[in-house]
């Protein structure tokens, strides 16, 4: 079976090449009859994904299809992209490879849990406030439940606490609004009422609570159910929020900490910093070491970065070996003096053997945070990527600044792309991959060329906007390498960034590209998620 399938992923290896590189068009028909027999064909020796995709696809094209009966080369690289890649995948897990895929008013301290009540007695609410304030919690209390919903969203308490009869609204209208954040952010939610009865109690916790507790309340019994949540919802939230190697939080916890520092800053008035940080060169260290002195040093770093910054600094780490520090009551300039710090000592630190010292540095962008929005926080974040993309461009090891102002400036710069590589198939991918990942605000020039003199002819070059390209180590005439080394030996070097791509996965090889200044390096067969993330990274630094 396994000749059938090498022959069937053959045949559309060339089917593509044909429509792309020689036919200005293919008609319907063709299409149909060309997926018709893939479908039956694949189905038959075993390969039911490749088969399904183009079922898939053929019910897409009897009703979506080009009116006029025929696709041009542009329409059907879109078209068939899904199918190449599956075959793509196909043929690399037959390879032994990897297979190739396609993602207020309070000054709130930040060590302290954080409990919200609502209740209209004034007097059951200050005993409470006093009682959970004697022993460790934060308390905000408050007798309106429009504040109360307000103060939810806004400042993510670690508890709920809430009586059933107030005035205006009543608890469980409060439970319906808030239904949707308590699940998503897991808020322990404890019910108190006079009124305990069986009713009461299905309802409330059909609505989410976690707890029901009758008046009077016994403040013993409140505090150890208190615990008790807490204990559980610090075990979820480092299941949800915090990243297993490092113990630095993940990004999808990143915006609720902005939240609340926008809340600080419109009780206080004082900026906050945002800094990017992104360790030099790290995948030569993967690929020279290995993943597990990889993950030692993510891990050493993470801890370092913990050590050395106060307990309400927060990191996060958003992938790889990027990673990003909230400092709270921060300027840019002070950020700036304590990550030169954080960075020379880092620096010193000896991941290597006795035989061989292995040191690491690190790149960062700073911005100082000017406005209480949370909602702007993707704008900041990108001002600062920007600055660690200079920094990155500069020469590594350093930490720059940035602004809205400044990013909105290199928003404005056209950006050239390039895609340099032998193979039809990796060419279509590659546009396709990159017509997905860029934001419709980008004007972007997107050429393939099939050798490294076509791309070295590109009229392009004699311009001043950046460009990245993404460019085959191995190629027919003039190797990838060279064709690196003259990108970095033209005065404007700095405008290019490139990304390699290449079956050499010799030490030498990876050290010779980032010699001559690739910006990354990825060998073949890779996973395209792992390029995708790499593009967008780049992509957020240049355009």
């Amino acid at each position: 079976m396994r000749k059938y399938q090498d022959t069937l992923i053959h045949s559309l290896h060339n089917q593509f090449q044909l429509w792309f590189e020689e036919h200005a068009s293919v008609t319907a028909e063709e299409i149909a009859l060309f997926l018709h027999s893939v479908k039956g064909t694949a189905g038959t020796i075993g390969m039911a994904d490749v088969s399904e995709v183009a079922a898939l696809l053929m019910e897409d094209a009897r009703l979506n299809g080009p009116a006029e009966g025929e696709w041009t080369r542009d329409e059907l690289r879109a078209f068939l992209f899904p199918l190449m890649r599956i075959s793509y995948e196909s043929s690399q897990e037959r390879d032994g490879s990897e297979p190739l895929l396609l993602a207020n008013d309070f000054d709130i301290p930040m060590d302290q849990p954080l409990v919200l009540i609502l209740d209209d007695d004034v007097a059951m609410l200050r005993y409470l406030k006093e009682e959970l304030e004697s022993h460790g919690y934060f308390v905000i209390a408050t007798v309106n439940p429009d504040h109360a919903i307000h103060y939810f969203h806004d400042l993510m308490p670690d508890c709920f606490i809430l009586d059933l009869m107030i005035p205006q609204i009543d608890g469980f209208q409060v439970m319906e609004t808030l239904s949707g954040r308590m699940r998503n952010r897991f808020v322990p939610t404890t019910v108190i009422s006079v009124v305990d009865n069986k009713e009461n109690r299905l309802r409330a916790f059909r609505l989410g609570a976690d707890d029901f507790l009758s008046k009077p309340l016994d403040m013993e019994e409140l505090l150890v159910r208190l615990e008790r949540q807490l204990k559980r919802k610090d075990q979820i939230d480092r299941l949800l929020y915090v990243d297993d190697l490092t113990g630095a939080f993940n990004r999808k916890s990143f915006a609720g900490a902005y939240r609340r520092l926008c809340v600080e800053k419109q009780r206080s008035g004082t900026n906050f910093a945002i800094a990017v940080v992104d360790l030099d060169r790290f995948k030569a260290v993967n690929d020279s070491y290995g993943h597990s002195t990889g993950d030692r040093v993510l891990s050493r770093f993470a801890e370092y970065v913990r050590d050395h910054t106060r307990a309400s600094d927060d990191l996060f780490r958003f992938g790889g070996e990027e990673f990003v520090l909230l400092l709270p009551h921060t300027g840019s300039r002070e950020a700036v003096v304590l990550l030169e710090r954080i960075l020379e000592e880092f620096g010193k630190v000896d991941f290597g053997t006795a035989e061989q010292a292995l040191r690491v540095t690190f790149s960062a962008g700073v911005v100082e945070v000017s406005d209480a929005n949370p909602e702007r926080y993707e704008e900041w974040l990108e001002a600062a990527d920007r600055a660690l993309y200079r920094a990155k461009a500069f020469g590594r090891c350093r930490i720059e600044t940035g602004s809205l102002e400044q990013a909105a400036f290199e928003r404005s710069k056209r950006l050239n792309i390039a895609i340099v590589d032998d193979d039809v198939i990796i060419r279509t991918l590659l546009m396709e991959l990159l017509n997905m990942t860029l934001d419709v605000s980008i004007c972007a020039d997107i050429r393939v060329f099939r050798d490294g003199e076509s791309f070295l002819a590109d009229e392009r070059h004699e311009e001043r906007h950046p460009y990245l390209v993404i460019l085959d180590g191995m190629m027919p005439d003039i190797d990838g390498l060279e064709v690196l080394a003259e990108l970095r030996a033209k005065a404007d070097s700095d405008r290019y960034s490139v990304i390699m791509l290449t079956g050499r996965a010799g030490t030498d090889d990876i050290n010779r590209a980032l010699e001559l200044g690739a910006d990354d390096y990825l060998t073949k067969p890779f996973r395209i998620q792992e390029l995708d993330a790499r593009i967008k990274r780049l992509l957020r630094r240049i355009r």
